[in-house]
């Protein structure tokens, strides 16, 4: 197995045409480096923790400047694994990838402000009608019970996450069936 770890780039001129040349942490030089890969294993890039970034099979199809590069045998790979930020390489293998508090934090206030703004977007049309003076009664109730599906949205807190179970323990308020 390969591991290329922290590689720097440094343009070099070459004749007056500048070439981008990366080397890792020992100075070894990547393009000279990528036949030292096997043929049939999973190239893999990684930032600096661990989480997998890009991949492909064909190693000189990756660039891994700022960042590291290693390989796995296919029989390594956990099944699910995909480019979705979930996944880490700790050194040996592919793992899922554990968050921080503050990560898990980060990821319900996003999800809250990614409903939030999903709602502004339903109730753009009716609040411009609304200060038109042409929004009729229908579209009116469902003004009204979108406003309130945002308002429990902006009140939700979820200052009390921490991990997966406090995220998965949070109530999100149901969008109102009426569009």
């Amino acid at each position: 197995m390969v591991i290329m770890k922290n590689l720097t780039v440094e343009n070099v001129d070459l004749n007056g045409l500048l070439i981008a040349v990366a080397t890792d942490e020992t100075g070894a030089d990547w393009y000279a480096s990528q036949r030292l890969f096997q043929p049939d294993t999973l190239k893999f890039v990684f930032d600096k923790n661990g989480v997998v970034i890009s991949m492909h099979h064909d190693v000189s199809a990756l660039w891994p400047g700022g960042n590291s590069v290693a390989e796995l045998a296919a029989d390594h790979i956990p099944a699910e694994f995909c480019l979705n930020g979930e996944w880490v390489f700790d050194g040996k293998r592919i793992i899922p990838r554990a968050y921080t508090a503050e990560e898990w934090q980060s990821r319900a206030q996003s999800q809250r402000q990614r409903l939030l703004t999903e709602a502004s977007a339903t109730m753009t049309v009716w609040d411009r009608e609304k200060d038109a003076g042409i929004l009729d009664d229908d579209d009116k109730a469902s003004l009204i019970e979108w406003t309130k599906y945002a308002k429990a949205l902006r009140k939700l807190d979820v200052s009390a996450v921490e991990d997966e179970a406090g995220y998965q323990a949070v109530i999100w308020p149901e969008a109102p069936d009426v569009a």
